[in-house]
């Protein structure tokens, strides 16, 4: 309930304010869509929020200023409950032919609540009953103590209650000088009078019972209207005399309507009477004035992006606006009051803070009844891409006054597109030569800070005409750190990075890159110039325009300013036309949710995994380089031996000519070139079918890769400074969701082979610590559980049996305790392989059985698990027909190749499709526990680290003294990361372990 800061007993001399809050509301959203409108916005994911501030505005006018001559001493905001109305007990269709309220208007319903929530009031309603008995109740009330009672709403039926201390009052409708404008009313008995032909306010009902109302369908009379009614009252006195004495009207049409519709006149009479005895939500005495929370309004203004008032408010109440957040329950992919998942009804709820409890939801309030969503996507890529480039227009801004001046633009419009340029592209070790800004299309500027002179020996002085760094990032941190602004980048990571080492916490943010990847994703790419292009029909200028190609090549710092500044400011004036045109498509194509929950909240959770690293043991990595080149000299020595001649191992011409044209070995196969084709999965089928040289060379190959991929490599990439190694993890680069990691790759360290544990020990906990791998069990087998709903697989999963030897039972009919590890390990090769479409063939080659043994396998396995082929054949048609897929989260996975007409390509694309939901659902799974967990560890007060994510596993590192409360806040935060958005058909299950290595905590 509000805040009973202010009670104060209702006494004669005092100013009460009733306002009908519903009345207001859609007064609010009409004066708010008028196209000259001030109030006509939106956010900037596309919500309206037009009527939310003009119905704000105009409250902290009525708490501040008063209206019509007077100062409230206590104020009311009242509504209807949307149940009904005991007049719909007495008439089924009382107010059943109104239309729906506008779509615009119903999401902004629940934020009209927020809103008197954030002045410090609470919205009063009653079940049964009309916010106009209420308004009558509390006026009868106050009046009868003395008080002046002020009545705000445009409702006619409220006029009955005008008389001594009580006025009506209704603001201005429309803009002056159009039509339909009407000034603000103060109306008093008299100007009612005036309005109801000459009939007093105690006597409106009697004439509204006669006339009837079409907009709440009061049936009345029928033929009589306004100025009839009127005269028959003032000529009988009252509604009951005249139904007694209607057989004396002289007029015949009229006596005999009348005589015909006195229960009609009756019935009506009822429905237009206010109950004056209705029982409150709240007594009067406790309606007084509300004490504001500054900040609580404050913080509720930036989630709504109002700019304007916002610093207003600010102002009014002394709040510094940059020490406050937008309130979170208000933000996309918060406690979902907000406008988002537009056309999804179907998907499942946003995420929710762990072990919070989801909040009632607006879900899918707009679902297909709305073309404003995309109307307006379609409105926002029209201006962004008809407004030509021009990089002469672009800024250089070198004087601290006038990159000031640049923070009130951006200030002033509420957002402003970033980007950094730096000497490096490792964010850990580069350094910030200058960055760009754009606050609107074609006006962009670049701040250079960092560019150095070239031909100086010793590395380069800086370059005359440049922003001192401490002054320059002085002025810009409290711009990026400002909640109310929002930051626009694309791969905003790396600038996060860039920025947080220099002490700036960028915030809030959208990143154009990722926004695409919720779109479009197996599309195309998702970087800037291909962007570009594909939506702006653009070409920015290219990188090697401007600091040379190959050797040629010069770092960003090197790069002469003017050609610097065209680059740099091009590229943020890009991104903000990107944003320009991707956004609005998030909400009209139903994907908000997806972006808001999965995407933008890891982007600084993975960028503090990158900077944190992770400890590597020098001495591990040199001495297994060694022991690697030892054993690729000794597997080396014997290939050779048994080819018969020596030869390179690392050329696929010579291996192919030793293999296919001097020993004949079957499945030879040429390319293009003519050499012999030698990929791995020849090799592998090869050797699979006995060839010993084919094995030998697959087992040099793999080892002198992990050699010069891992050992050597990652000696090279510990951090000069934090002697660490310093992975970057790509958001974007698949199409299900799963992350991808490089510069060095640690996802692909192989898990099942000796050479890969013992890389994985030179992983290292710094002492005092401890390496915790996190890891889900089986998560895709149990996710297909799910999705293909297979109750023996549910059934085994919920009994926490091993589900290989379940599988296996259920095929072979083998009781559990008689399985043998033969018939475990086949069951297990085939539930893992039907999860990405395996063939016969493929089959018989994992399990060294004939293609027809292999086939009858694959056979038993859909007839005892019949909904696994349902679930693909569902999937694959579902994938022809719309060209994507959708995880049980709502990300889209698109394969426009399904249709192709190259057999072997379509094929290989219906396997990517019906393994993506299953992939991607889990890629989706981890990364809600990963945008979790930072904040159920720190609940907790625990100072554990992430520090990789590789497929269905997280690293951490931990003190020794916190690893047991550590380890089941892991596991909780894990295996709760579908709620409340998906409840799983079957447990998720982890297995997290603490030791001082990555492999023995594996």
């Amino acid at each position: 309930m509000r805040p009973m800061a202010a009670p104060r007993p209702v006494q004669a001399g005092d100013h009460v304010f009733l306002v009908d809050g519903s009345s207001f509301i859609f007064r609010s959203y009409f004066q708010s869509m008028n196209q000259d409108s001030k109030y006509n916005s939106r956010t900037s994911d596309g919500m309206p929020t037009g009527a939310v501030r003009l119905f704000v505005t105009k409250l902290l006018q009525f708490i501040r200023e008063g209206a019509a001559g007077f100062k409230p001493t206590h104020l009311a905001i009242v509504l209807d409950k949307s149940e009904g109305s005991f007049r719909k007990e007495l008439y089924e269709d009382y107010k059943g032919h109104r239309p729906d309220a506008p779509e615009d208007l119903k999401v902004q319903m629940p934020i009209m609540r927020e809103a008197i929530r954030a002045l410090g009031m609470e919205p009063l309603e009653q079940l049964r009953y009309e916010a106009d008995d209420l308004i009558a109740t509390y006026a009868q009330e106050a009046k009868a103590r003395g008080a002046q009672v002020l009545i705000v709403s445009s409702d006619k039926d409220l006029m009955q209650l005008v008389g001594p201390l009580v006025s009506f009052y209704d603001f201005e409708s429309g803009i002056k000088g159009k039509p339909g404008y009407r000034p603000e009313r103060n109306l008093d008995e008299s100007a009612v009078m005036e309005k109801w032909e000459g009939i007093p306010p105690e006597k409106i009902g009697d004439v509204l019972a006669l006339m009837g109302d079409t907009s709440d369908n009061v049936p009345g009379v029928p033929g009589i209207g306004l100025k009839t009614a009127a005269q028959l009252i003032k000529e009988y006195g009252d509604l009951e005399t005249l139904l007694a004495r209607a057989g004396e009207i002289k007029q015949p049409k009229r006596r005999e309507t009348l005589l015909a519709n006195i229960d009609n006149a009756r019935l009506s009479k009822k429905l237009v009477t206010l109950d004056c005895e209705a029982p409150l939500p709240a007594p009067l005495d406790s309606l007084g004035m509300p004490e504001i929370d500054g900040k609580g309004l404050v913080s509720f203004l930036k989630a709504m992006e109002f700019n304007t008032i916002t610093r207003r408010v600010a102002e009014l109440y002394d709040v510094d606006p940059t020490t406050v957040t937008p309130d979170p329950r208000l933000m996309p992919g918060g406690e979902a009051i907000r406008w988002e998942r537009l056309g999804t009804p179907e998907e499942s709820l946003p995420a929710v803070a762990d072990g919070a409890e989801a909040a009632p939801h607006v879900v899918g309030a707009l679902a297909g009844a709305l073309g404003t969503p995309a109307q307006l996507a379609t409105k926002r890529a029209t201006e962004a891409s008809s407004l030509a480039f021009d990089i002469n227009a672009y800024e250089t801004v070198t004087s601290t006054e006038r990159l000031k001046e640049w923070v009130a633009l951006a200030r002033a419009q509420g957002h402003v597109a970033v980007d950094t340029e730096t000497n490096d592209l490792d964010a850990n070790l580069a350094d910030l030569v200058g960055f760009s800004l754009s606050v609107e299309a074609g006006k962009a500027a670049y701040i250079p800070l960092q560019h150095r002179n070239d031909s100086d020996l010793f590395g380069g002085g800086l370059v005359p005409g440049q922003m001192p760094m401490t002054d320059a990032l002085d002025i810009i941190k409290p711009l990026l750190e400002d909640p109310s602004v929002l930051k626009i980048g694309q791969n905003l990571k790396y600038d996060w990075v860039v920025l947080k080492r220099h002490n700036i916490d960028m915030r809030p943010f959208d990143d154009t890159m990722l926004i695409s990847y919720v779109l479009d994703a197996g599309k195309g790419s998702h970087g800037m110039d291909e962007l570009s292009r594909r939506h702006l029909g653009h070409s920015p200028i290219p990188f090697g325009e401007v600091a040379g190609t190959g050797k040629n090549q010069v770092s960003f710092d090197k790069i002469e300013i003017s050609k610097a500044a065209a680059y740099a400011a091009e590229d943020a004036d890009v991104t903000l036309r990107l944003w320009q045109v991707l956004k609005p498509r998030l909400v009209a194509e139903g994907r908000a949710t997806v972006y808001e929950t999965l995407e933008r909240p890891l982007v600084d959770v993975i960028a503090r995994m990158e900077m944190e690293g992770i400890a590597v043991d020098r001495q591990i990595l040199s001495r297994l380089s060694g022991d690697f080149a030892q054993s690729l000299a000794r597997i080396e020595d014997e290939i050779h031996e048994m080819a018969g001649e020596k030869f390179t191992l690392g050329s696929p011409k010579q291996i192919g000519d030793i293999l296919f044209g001097k020993m004949g070995l079957p499945g030879a196969k040429k390319t293009p070139s003519g050499q012999w084709a030698t990929p791995a999965t020849l090799l592998d089928e090869l050797a699979q079918a006995g060839h010993e040289l084919p094995a030998r060379i697959l087992e040099w190959r793999q080892l002198a890769k992990l050699k010069s991929t891992y050992t050597d490599t990652l000696q090279q990439h510990m951090h000069p400074q934090t002697k660490r190694v310093h992975t970057s993890f790509s958001l974007a680069a698949t199409t299900t969701g799963r992350l991808s990691s490089s510069e060095p790759n640690l996802q692909n360290i192989p898990i099942r082979t000796e050479a890969g544990r013992k890389i994985r020990r030179a992983f290292i906990a710094p002492a005092g610590s401890k390496i915790i791998s996190a890891d889900y069990s089986q998560i895709e087998l149990r996710i297909l559980a799910h999705i293909a709903d297979i109750p023996q697989l549910q059934d085994a999963f919920a009994k926490g049996q091993d589900i290989h030897a379940a599988t296996a039972s259920a095929m072979f009919g083998v009781p559990l305790d008689q399985m043998n590890p033969e018939l475990r390990r086949q069951a297990k090769t085939i539930n893992f392989g039907i999860i990405y479409g395996i063939s016969a063939f493929g089959l018989a080659q994992r399990l060294g059985i004939a293609n027809a043994d292999a086939a009858a396998f694959i056979k038993q396995y859909f007839e005892r698990f019949p909904g696994i082929r349902t679930y693909m054949d569902n999937i694959k048609a579902s994938c022809r027909e719309n060209g994507y897929v959708k995880t049980i989260f709502g990300r889209v996975c698109h394969y426009p190749q399904i249709k192709s007409g190259n057999p072997s390509e379509r094929a290989a694309v219906e396997r990517q499709a019906i393994n993506a939901p299953i992939q991607g659902s889990a890629a989706d799974i981890i990364r809600r526990a990963m945008i979790r967990m930072e904040g159920a560890l720190k609940a907790e007060r625990l100072s554990a680290r992430m520090l990789l994510q590789v497929h269905d596993e997280l690293v951490f590192e931990v003190p020794d003294d916190e690893v047991q409360a550590t380890l089941p806040v892991i596991t909780r935060v894990m295996t709760q990361a579908s709620f409340p958005a998906v409840s799983l058909k079957v447990p998720l299950s982890v297995d997290a372990r603490a030791a001082q290595n990555w492999d023995e905590a594996h």
